[in-house]
């Protein structure tokens, strides 16, 4: 899906943030967004070439401001003007640090989506953000967290899968449930270095595995069909076959589901299609390449055996955890 953000800036300093550096603008830089012409076709394109009544656009803010607001409502009224009788559906991601009533209620009002960027409790969310002005960031997010479900807001989590909470999933797992979230976002971090290869940051290759098959086990027990989290839950459509929406186990063709593309889009799903259909070596003899199909594309530096860095990173964690899926 594509995500689009309201502005660069942000009032966090993530150490898996790969826009850290848009934060760090010159004295004279004044904040933008786009202008009135692009982010009115932007959404007409949208809405008009949707495939399906339930149109969905997802946006990015790291820093809710007055501004952000005041773009937003600029969204809203687009939407309303070019829905063709369409249903819109907007989610929203943000830090969860600077909400206040004005944003519930706007969040209210218009049925928009939430979901917090959160690594998980003190130790680990504290130790990988903290604001730019040096305060950490857990009790700023829970307070706003209550502020959400003061509003009866729905919101989701979003949770960079990283060195530190990769070490305590079922500490991460249980923090992130006593939020009240009831649907789990997880992405491995990964940051390429300035060089070939990753940076040292970057998670493990081999602690993603321990980490979701933690999760999962507890997941199963207790709390399938209560929450919801999209990468167990498709690995499990994968194995069936099924067509899904995650770049993890999607085939090329699954890009296709949901819109007719613009011509940035149509270019970029060809990227992803390339390195979709040009598995390394190694994938051609794995029992589990037809679920993960070779996995995400942005993933796939590693060195195969051939020397060619088209081998997902995490390639033995998702061997690890897909060949479990199917005893449940």
């Amino acid at each position: 899906m594509t995500e689009k953000h309201l502005t660069a800036l942000c009032n966090l300093h993530c150490a898996h943030c790969s826009h850290l550096h848009k934060t760090r603008f010159p004295p004279e830089y004044q904040p933008c967004s786009m202008n009135e012409t692009t982010l009115k076709q932007y959404i007409l394109q949208k809405i008009d070439t949707w495939k399906t009544d339930d149109v969905h656009f997802f946006w990015q803010d790291g820093k809710s401001t007055s501004y952000s607001l005041h773009f937003l409502k600029r969204i809203i009224n687009l939407q309303q003007r070019f829905a063709q009788g369409k249903n819109i559906i907007n989610t929203l991601l943000i830090n969860g640090t600077t909400l206040n009533d004005d944003w519930c209620e706007f969040f209210k009002k218009n049925d928009f989506l939430i979901c917090i960027s959160v690594d998980g409790d003190s130790q680990s969310c504290d130790t990988f953000s903290i604001t730019m002005s040096e305060r950490t960031v857990t009790n700023i997010i829970e307070t706003n967290v209550r502020l959400l479900q003061k509003h009866n807001i729905t919101f989701n989590t979003l949770t960079f899968i990283n060195n530190i909470n990769s070490q305590q999933p079922l500490q991460t797992y249980n923090y992130l449930k006593s939020l009240g979230g009831r649907h789990m976002l997880f992405i491995p971090f990964i940051k390429p270095s300035e060089q070939d290869g990753v940076d040292t940051s970057s998670l493990d290759p081999a602690a993603l595995g321990t980490f979701l098959k933690t999760i999962f086990y507890t997941w199963i027990r207790l709390d399938i069909g209560t929450i919801h989290i999209p990468i167990f839950e498709h690995a499990f459509a994968s194995w069936r076959g099924l067509s899904v929406p995650a770049c993890v186990y999607a085939a090329c063709e699954d890009s296709n589901q949901l819109t007719k593309t613009t011509m940035q889009e149509g270019m970029a799903k060809q990227r992803v299609e390339q390195f979709k259909t040009t598995l390394a070596e190694e994938c051609t003899h794995c029992k589990v390449q037809f679920v993960c199909r070779g996995g995400c594309a942005r993933e796939r530096i590693a060195l195969s055996e051939g020397g060619v860095s088209q081998l997902n990173y995490f390639c033995e964690s998702y061997q690890a955890f897909l060949v479990m899926v199917p005893t449940y």
